[in-house]
Formats: C-alpha cells, structure tokens, sequence
C-alpha cells in the first residue's frame, strides 16, 4: 500500500477509537509496517475487527502478508518442454 493508504487506514483507526492516541513516533512505526502489506486486505481486516471488538488493534491484528508464489509447478512445466525440445 501507498504512505497515503496507511495514513487513511490509521485514520480510520482512531475515528473508531477515540482513545488511540498516536504520537509521531507509533506513526512512523504504523506507516513502516503497513506500506509493506496489501491495502485492500488489511482494510477488510480492519472493518472486521471494527465490527467485533472494542479495543484498537495491534498491526498483527490487522496485517495480511502477501504469499509467496509458487513457482514449482511452472518450472516443471518449462523443464518438460526443455526436455521434450531436445
């Protein structure tokens, strides 16, 4: 996600949450942690948490980390056609 979606995701945060007070420095940590994450994901999450609980989140209750993606079985199919070449 952009610097500018974790700043709304943030927002949201403490519009649902009064009492979640940010200083400079817990922005910069939040902002550092969720650039690296999908905005979409971690925005259903956060609205799904929202709905259930009433304490603000951690980042780990709101983080989604994208998968790795498997590429095992598109090698293999590029290794067969190698061999299949030669």
């Amino acid at each position: 996600m952009t610097k500018d979606q974790a700043i709304s995701i943030i927002r949201r945060i403490t519009i649902a949450y009064p009492n979640f007070e940010m200083s400079q420095e817990k922005l910069l940590f939040w902002l550092d942690h969720l650039v690296t994450m999908p905005f979409d994901a971690v925005q259903q999450n956060l609205h799904a948490y929202i709905r259930k609980s009433s304490y603000p989140p951690t980042i780990s209750q709101i983080a989604v980390q994208e998968k790795a993606q498997n590429n095992f079985l598109k090698q293999l199919e590029e290794r067969r056609r190698m061999l299949n070449a030669e």
